[in-house]
């Protein structure tokens, strides 16, 4: 605002001192003209004169006004104002970019790393940077004692180390030992296992439709029989009631023992199963452990930096983000 006062106020006595110096050479002008030797005036009357001197008179305080008026028109307009601040921001210089102290961070990881090395080296180097600033801080701080800070600092580094190493450990365990969801071998076992159960149940329901089907008939040759016996003829009950099924029927697998004897394999089967189900919680909480100890620690480098709203991506952005580039 007050650029812009100063803006008019300069404007104003620009203009002002132009109408002047316009006004002045319009009357030199006219009285050079009026006086020059060499064109000499006509003879005429004085009330003619006098009235010539009035309306040359009018006629220049008219031409004021109207110079007046447009001077005072452009310097109101919104488009005048518009072009001056158009000019001022052409010409004026644009501030260099604030120096940022976390690029220094990314600028030593190389990109040929994975994105766990980098990870790591780049959590390495934060720490180190925040450990830097808080023990410069400490130093200007009367009462501070610097030894726990150097007893804190040693846990904080060898928890980070201990984690990293787990980390890669762990990933390696998981490829190796992974769950049987996503075995293949371990997949076509029990696709094979449930493919025997269904077929044993499928013939135990064979084998009781069979059964039932020949008990039936059993049962109308007994009543044939009963009949028989009351109208006193007398016949061989046992080779009536054994029909040509018989002993097929007696040859019927004891599916109960089978499975019975089944239950060890899908007992251990079952147990395998649950322990790798154990084995990915824990690698699913050591997941999050470690996803929480990047966001403490990204949360500190942000209050440290002075930012207020930090992503939770920060750490992915800045290994994703261009090495710069030395300038030759």
């Amino acid at each position: 605002e007050k650029q812009q006062a100063e803006l008019r106020e300069s404007c104003e006595d620009l203009s002002i001192n132009d109408i002047q110096s316009k006004v002045n050479s319009v009357g030199q002008k006219k009285r050079c003209s009026s006086t020059s030797p060499d064109s000499a005036p006509p003879q005429k009357s004085p009330r003619t004169d006098s009235l010539s001197s009035s309306n040359t008179e009018k006629q220049s305080e008219t031409d004021m006004q109207k110079m007046l008026m447009e001077d005072t028109g452009k310097l109101m307009s919104p488009s005048a104002e518009t072009k001056s601040w158009r000019r001022t921001t052409i010409t004026r210089r644009s501030l260099p970019a604030p120096p940022n102290p976390y690029q220094a961070l990314c600028s030593g990881i190389s990109t040929s790393l994975s994105n766990q090395e980098r990870l790591e080296k780049l959590l390495e180097a934060s720490v180190k940077l925040a450990l830097e600033r808080t023990q410069n801080m400490l130093l200007s701080v009367p009462q501070a004692s610097i030894e726990t800070f150097k007893k804190q600092v040693e846990y904080i580094q060898a928890k980070g180390s201990s984690l990293a190493t787990s980390i890669p450990s762990d990933s390696h365990k998981l490829q190796s030992i992974q769950p049987s969801s996503s075995e293949p071998t371990m997949q076509k076992a029990m696709k094979n296992v449930q493919k025997a159960i269904e077929r044993l149940s499928s013939e135990s329901e064979s084998w009781d439709v069979l059964l039932t089907k020949h008990q039936r008939k059993a049962e109308e040759l007994e009543r044939k029989l009963q009949r028989v016996q009351e109208t006193g003829i007398q016949l061989n009950s046992t080779s009536m009631s054994q029909s040509s099924q018989y002993p097929l029927i007696q040859s019927k697998p004891d599916y109960h023992s089978i499975l019975s004897r089944q239950r060890p394999t899908i007992h251990t089967m079952a147990t395998i199963i649950e322990t790798q189900c154990k084995i990915v919680r824990q690698l699913l909480s050591i997941k999050e452990q470690s996803q929480l100890f990047v966001k403490e620690t990204s949360g500190r480098l942000a209050e440290e930096a002075g930012f207020q709203d930090l992503s939770s991506y920060l750490l992915r952005k800045l290994m994703s983000a261009p090495l710069p580039t030395a300038s030759t």
